[in-house]
């Protein structure tokens, strides 16, 4: 019965949990982990703020670039999504907000990969991170895997899917190109 209980409350409090009776996560950590999803999305969303800022006042021979400071801020950052992560493994924004944490700051699309795959095994439905991954996947030049996503998100009926109809015909595009 406990678990029923915490399954409803944070799914009544906006957390989208998918704790199972085996694997129960306590409301506590529930808003533990919100808490610490709320402060790695914070030191994000103000370094986005600042690049953009930033983007105003830029020429075309100047590069936006990732200050040191910006740098210390996203590895604080990922440290808070990691915590949250560790406390609640069924809240998937988590998992995106650090997946593009890797995307952004270093380009790791192997860990941009993992982690947006992470958050569609809890909601296979995020059609704004099928996109992602399917984009990532374009990038990989992993052709097959992204059209698998964009099966899932025209099955879906999601905005999102003439875009990655379009990144893949124009890899595909590429690909001939190259070859000939």
């Amino acid at each position: 019965m406990k678990p029923l209980i915490t399954w409803l409350v944070l799914l009544l409090s906006g957390l989208t949990a998918y704790a199972t009776p085996s694997e129960p996560v306590t409301k506590e950590d529930a808003i533990a982990a919100f808490r610490e999803y709320r402060r790695g999305v914070k030191l994000i969303t103000a370094i986005h703020s600042d690049l953009m800022q930033a983007s105003w006042t830029a020429t075309a021979d100047k590069k936006l670039e990732i200050t040191a400071q910006q740098k210390v801020d996203y590895q604080q950052a990922r440290k808070h999504l990691q915590k949250s992560i560790s406390l609640n493994p069924y809240f998937p924004d988590a998992y995106v907000f650090l997946a593009n944490s890797y995307w952004e700051l270093e380009n790791d699309l192997q860990q941009t990969l993992t982690h947006y795959s992470k958050a569609l095994e809890i909601d296979p439905d995020y059609d704004d991170v099928i996109s992602a991954r399917g984009q990532v996947l374009i990038l990989l030049k992993r052709t097959a895997d992204a059209e698998k996503d964009l099966q899932r998100l025209e099955a879906l009926e999601s905005d999102h899917a003439s875009a990655l109809r379009e990144q893949i015909a124009e890899l595909k595009t590429q690909r001939k190109q190259s070859r000939e």
